[in-house]
């Protein structure tokens, strides 16, 4: 499964460097003058860069993971361009340094280029362990952007162990929010990689902590998605979260999982009445990204909220597709549905082209705020078979008034010539018709609309549209 994050990087980053202990790593980077710290590390099995804008850990089922440089990173297939560039080699790390503090965290791997060539406090090749365990200490005293490059540098190095000491980071209350998420982000793949089995069970401690902060219970469901038990713990979990935010979170990643236990769980989620709207409505989507709009269809009836049918309506329009299209022609034409849901159903088929359609089930549709609804939609369409067809709707005397008098003003906005609304006017003696007439000539203003409310002042046989078309004329 593709998973997209952001590793957002910044300058202007601080934290007090921690004093020597057992290495002599972080007392020679305390010893160095401000600038840039360098030194390199062995990178582990399957980590290539160009040196400069990119990382990348081909060592991932899904293909390769990506770090840029600029902070943004993905999960995937590599492109052919980024894979010729990719070029095992060490980890350049550059640390800047600005009164005994790190403000920057710079990992390279690969050549050497003009980003890892730059001057500064040669500290040479460092143990992995050691360099690892610096980085990892720096995680949990830096500020947000610090953290997040150190977890990523200690990532790389080769033949360390430190999904423990990721559970440890994330599991600490003391710590700030970003250095606890930085770790539970990571600790999934670093523990498969060695074989850690308990280090990735801080992610359900977590999630079950009512006390914890929410976003990274969040964190946490979508890191125990990653396992292969996760998704069934999930769903056995989930009646005992107490947030209506987790709870839909949860329901998205199981979802994205896409097994059928899990797909069958969400539609449970879904028809479940004594669950929160919202998070329902979050199942039907779950489910509409899991590309099964047949289901959808068929759970359309067993729905009991207007707000979820809506919702479905909306993602059958989203599929697009022949059976989609048929079905919402149904929902239009079923008198029992509520008007919301059928005004929905209507716009959705002008949204996906279906003007032909709508224009032929105007006539057996008996609801008036319906028709108005197609009448709308088609007009929004244009072109000369709609207009043909809203003259039609404005001449014919057995349609309601508000419904001709709405066909002439979509053909008046829809740019119809004033010779045509003239027309219209001395073939339509509908009063409704006729007066919103009268005000649409004297909103063009034109010479032919002025000319018509002349004669309209003049020889109309309503006294009060005469004198309408006078005001008309001398508020002009």
């Amino acid at each position: 499964m593709t998973r997209y994050s952001v590793l957002l990087a910044s300058a202007a980053l601080a934290v007090f460097l921690p004093a020597p202990q057992g290495s002599d790593l972080p007392r020679r980077i305390a010893n160095s003058p401000d600038g840039l710290v360098k030194m390199t590390y062995a990178a582990r099995e399957g980590i290539c860069g160009d040196g400069r804008t990119f990382i990348a850990d081909a060592t991932q089922p899904q293909g390769y993971e990506v770090w840029f440089t600029e902070g943004m990173s993905f999960s995937g297939v590599m492109g052919s361009d980024l894979r010729s560039r990719c070029v095992r080699g060490p980890v350049r790390l550059l640390l800047v340094v600005r009164d005994r503090r790190v403000v920057d965290v710079q990992p390279f791997v690969g050549p050497p280029s003009a980003a890892t060539e730059r001057p500064g406090t040669e500290l040479g090749t460092v143990s992995t362990a050691d360099v690892a365990r610096y980085l990892l200490d720096l995680a949990t005293r830096g500020s947000d952007a610090t953290v997040r490059e150190a977890i990523v540098a200690a990532t790389l190095a080769d033949s360390v162990r430190i999904a423990g000491q990721l559970a440890a980071i994330a599991r600490n209350k003391s710590l700030g929010i970003a250095a606890r998420e930085a770790a539970l982000k990571r600790i999934v793949r670093v523990a498969d990689r060695e074989g850690d089995r308990d280090a990735p069970r801080v992610a359900r401690s977590i999630l079950e902590d009512g006390g914890d902060r929410l976003e990274l219970r969040e964190r946490a469901a979508r890191v125990i998605a990653e396992t292969d038990d996760g998704p069934a713990y999930l769903r056995s979990v989930y009646a005992r979260l107490d947030e209506p935010a987790l709870r839909e979170r949860v329901v998205r990643v199981v979802g994205e999982n896409g097994s059928k236990a899990d797909l069958d769980w969400v539609r449970g989620v879904a028809l479940d009445k004594t669950e929160r709207t919202a998070t329902r409505e979050r199942a039907v989507r779950v489910l509409a990204e899991a590309s099964d709009a047949r289901t959808l269809r068929e759970l359309y009836d067993r729905l009991d909220e207007p707000s979820l049918r809506e919702r479905v309506v909306r993602v059958m329009a989203d599929v697009g597709d022949g059976d989609a299209r048929r079905w919402l022609r149904e929902i239009v034409e079923r008198p029992t549905e509520p008007t919301a849901i059928r005004d929905r159903a209507i716009r959705s088929l002008a949204e996906m082209g279906d003007v032909s359609y709508l224009r032929s089930a105007y006539r057996t549709i008996d609801d008036e705020e319906l028709r108005e609804r197609i009448l709308r939609s088609v007009a929004e369409a244009g072109g000369s078979e709609t207009h043909a067809w809203l003259r039609e709707i404005a001449r014919d005397t057995k349609e309601r008034s508000s419904l001709r008098e709405r066909a002439v003003r979509l053909l008046a906005e829809s740019g119809a010539p004033t010779s045509e609304l003239v027309s219209l006017y001395d073939s339509v003696p509908d009063n409704v018709v006729r007066d919103r007439l009268v005000n649409i000539f004297a909103e063009r203003g034109d010479r032919a609309s002025r000319d018509k409310l002349r004669a309209i002042a003049t020889d109309d046989p309503s006294e009060d549209r005469r004198q309408r078309a006078l005001r008309k004329l001398a508020e002009r």
